[in-house]
């Protein structure tokens, strides 16, 4: 893909999100489209601080707490996840499919989804012999990307 494909692409990305705010019911404010033009292009794992700092870095005045409410409004809306990385924070990645896990590089930070039916029908199966019923769950593999492993 070259560059004026991407910006294309991340520009959809970043219309697809605001329209589904405006589906559900939400304004589409000038700050939460800020935050989602900027989080569109992403494939990392950012805090709401970052995204706070990034925001403010861009000259636009917005609340730190409302750039905590709107992280938190895109991942009831399931265009966010809501990850735990380990490091005592929510994190955040953007989604393209509904429920799926993550690998996640502990040097770069880049975020790469995992399909893992075998880890879903396990997990049913062992909430099964344990009667429990499993309201939802979040995977997160940390380790190193290929590209990270290069060089060692």
């Amino acid at each position: 893909m070259d560059h004026l494909e991407s910006d294309i692409s991340q520009q959809n990305r970043a219309a697809e999100i605001l329209d589904r705010l405006a589906e559900e019911g939400h304004r589409v404010t000038t700050p939460r489209q800020v935050i989602v033009e900027l989080l569109a292009p992403r494939t990392d794992h950012f805090s709401a601080q970052e995204v706070w700092e990034e925001v403010r870095a861009r000259g636009v005045v917005v609340g730190r707490a409302t750039v905590f409410r709107t992280l938190d409004l895109l991942a009831e809306l399931n265009v966010l996840n809501r990850i735990h990385a380990g490091d005592g924070c929510h994190r955040y990645t953007v989604c393209e499919t509904s429920h799926h896990h993550h690998f996640m590089c502990v040097v770069c930070g880049r975020v790469q989804p995992l399909e893992a039916p075998g880890i879903e029908s396990q997990i049913g199966r062992l909430a099964d012999e344990a009667g429990f019923e499993v309201l939802t769950h979040h995977l997160e593999l940390l380790g190193r990307c290929r590209d990270c492993q290069v060089g060692e």
